[in-house]
């Protein structure tokens, strides 16, 4: 393994850490807040643009909206599923819609391109 891919590995672990750390240390709210900040967006791209340039980077840019509606109801089908069943029914449900949504998303943005 080349050791800039080790250097990516520990970069995204260090912010999912820190997520997972202020979280089960009761303070939800940074936690969320480091989860959606664009530190790994930031890091990604920057990664992407070193690696293949502009058009790599603008295509990946593009990606995260087109999947921005499925992220949105899969966080939303989360919320409302997880006090209802156990975590993992929950996580596989919500995941589940999420990649509904998103191959619809896909298709649908395909058509109208």
């Amino acid at each position: 393994m080349s050791p800039k891919y080790l250097l990516y590995f520990l970069m995204g672990g260090i912010i999912v850490s820190a997520v997972s750390y202020f979280g089960g240390a009761g303070r939800s709210v940074l936690s969320s807040f480091l989860a959606m900040m664009p530190a790994l967006s930031i890091i990604t791209a920057t990664l992407i643009y070193k690696e293949a340039g502009v058009d790599a980077t603008v295509s990946y840019a593009k990606g995260l909206i087109l999947f921005s509606p499925a992220w949105f109801c899969y966080i939303v089908a989360f919320i409302y599923l997880l006090p209802r069943m156990e975590l993992w029914k929950a996580m596989a449900v919500s995941v589940s819609l999420y990649f509904v949504v998103a191959f619809l998303t896909r298709a649908v943005m395909q058509e109208l391109l």
